[in-house]
């Protein structure tokens, strides 16, 4: 069993707890800064409000003020904020994080540098891990796989992608179920 903590109550973040929790995991959701009625409403409700299925049951809801005890022997967070969420994590949230606990992100799409050049998602926020001096290990998930379908347990398909390939496999053994189905690869 592994503890994942899980930083952003949008659809694909709050959608991501039900395999993870499904293969017996301990899941914390963390709602981020704008989420505080999500996580409200799943604590009353145990069920996201726009999710038409109640989360499984152990599933722990914290705050963003509750952020350092979610993280507690944390072995996995998984980042679901949005695009208009990265600045934000890479400043508040990937300071916070311990070396070695690796980071999921389900946010795709590439910063605008100020040279003009395009980098992705990742790679920006290696640049501020590196200059934290942190050793976090970054992987993203890509795939034509939507928040509805995981919940739904429609049968999908995504690629868990990353520079070390030991770690991808760890979080595939967390993460894979019978209709969530991970392909690894090094090309971010």
């Amino acid at each position: 069993m592994a503890i994942i903590t899980i930083i952003g109550a949008g659809m694909m973040g709050s959608a991501l707890a039900f395999p993870a929790r499904e293969n017996g995991n301990e899941v914390r959701l963390v709602g981020t800064h704008l989420d505080a009625e999500i996580i409200e409403t799943c604590i009353r409700s145990n069920r996201h409000p726009k999710f038409t299925r109640d989360f499984p049951e152990g599933l722990e809801y914290y705050q963003i003020e509750e952020l350092e005890t979610a993280l507690e022997g944390a072995d996995l967070v998984i980042g679901g904020v949005s695009s208009f969420g990265v600045e934000w994590f890479g400043e508040v949230i990937l300071p916070k994080i311990p070396d070695g606990m690796p980071v999921l992100t389900v946010t795709k799409g590439l910063m605008d540098m100020p040279d003009g050049s395009l980098i992705c998602y990742p790679d920006y926020w290696q640049q501020k891990l590196d200059a934290l001096g942190k050793n976090v290990p970054l992987t993203a998930v890509g795939g034509p796989c939507t928040s509805y379908e995981l919940v739904a347990h429609d049968q999908t398909e995504v690629a868990f992608c990353g520079k070390d390939m030991a770690v991808l496999e760890k979080l595939r053994a967390i993460m894979e179920t019978d209709y969530y189905h991970i392909s690894l690869s090094t090309d971010v």
